[in-house]
């Protein structure tokens, strides 16, 4: 996070001044952890609980598909801070695996691996990768490659005998080649067969993280006048995450003569409502705000609200 931290330092610097006189508002960035949400999170509090992948050697040998399920597993216990090789991996033939309406094989399967849930990784399929060139601000120009990747993952309960969860499962493994690598498509293809590994084992680690919960680091931003206590006191209250404290110091400054600052107390209740999770009410404040004074950063924050809406209503 430094790289970010830094800009942040420069545009509190660039922004420092934002209004005239002796009152001057200041941009406060902060982070947040914020939970991104997921059609099933596989819970392994309560019961052992298994990778298990099938191969085919006419497309990937055991050796190859025990790597994604053996990353899916640490991803798994990274997630819920578990010990290594408390979940665990294993490897079938895809012609043992008839689904889940095979009750005697899958409590076999559940006696072998000594694991109650049963996370089952099957018709696991790389694609024909492709290679493109790509410019990033901070890496500069590169060659990038692309490999599409697909799954079927099912989670099947084998004491309670119940499907928990299916799905087809498409992502793609995203990566730069080396500069003395990206002359040639053999030479691609050379470095891409170097690294055959760790493309099985990001793969297992994105199936994985298909249930599991996942963390984001998000950067957000308050707006102080630490010179009034009032505000500044709203300001440390918001910063020990007690946000409905925070709330009660800045509405009344939401009805100020001034313009500007009404808009700012509108923009951190906006912002104090979408920490508390309510993005409609958040959507209200945001809308307050610039209605009385609009600013970048408004604009900004209405439109990450916006998209956030419509994810939860999709």
């Amino acid at each position: 996070m430094k790289r970010f931290l830094s800009r942040y330092k420069l545009a509190l610097a660039l922004a420092a001044l934002m209004l005239t006189g002796c009152a001057t508002p200041q941009l406060m960035p902060f982070n947040v952890d914020v939970l991104q949400p997921n059609t099933f999170t596989l819970d392994v509090e309560e019961t052992p609980a298994a990778f298990v992948a099938t191969y085919s050697d006419d497309k990937l040998d055991s050796a190859e598909v025990a790597t994604v399920a053996l990353a899916a597993a640490r991803k798994v216990e990274e997630a819920n801070a578990l010990e290594e090789g408390e979940v665990g991996a294993f490897t079938i033939p895809a012609s043992e695996f008839k689904g889940t309406s095979d009750k005697e094989y899958l409590e076999q399967l559940m006696m072998t691996t000594g694991s109650g849930l049963l996370a089952i990784i099957s018709d696991i399929d790389f694609g024909q990768g492709t290679v493109s060139r790509t410019y990033n601000s901070f890496l500069g120009a590169g060659t990038v490659a692309i490999i599409p990747t697909k799954a079927h993952l099912t989670i099947y309960d084998a004491i309670a005998d119940t499907t928990l969860f299916q799905s087809a499962i498409t992502d793609s493994i995203k990566f730069r080649i080396p500069d003395e690598y990206a002359y040639s498509t053999q030479s691609v293809q050379e470095y891409v067969d170097k690294c055959d590994s760790l493309i099985f084992a990001a793969f297992g680690n994105r199936l994985a993280s298909k249930v599991c919960e996942n963390w984001i680091e998000e950067e957000w931003m308050l707006i102080d006048y630490p010179q009034e206590s009032a505000w500044h006191t709203a300001y440390k209250h918001a910063m020990d995450f007690k946000w409905e404290d925070a709330i009660k110091e800045w509405m009344p400054m939401t009805e100020d003569q001034n313009s500007e600052k009404a808009s700012f107390a509108a923009f951190n209740i906006a912002v104090a409502c979408q920490m508390l999770g309510n993005t409609d009410l958040a959507e209200n404040w945001i809308t307050y705000a610039r209605s009385r004074y609009d600013f970048e950063q408004a604009g900004q924050l209405h439109k990450y609200l916006k998209m956030k809406k419509n994810k939860s209503q999709n």
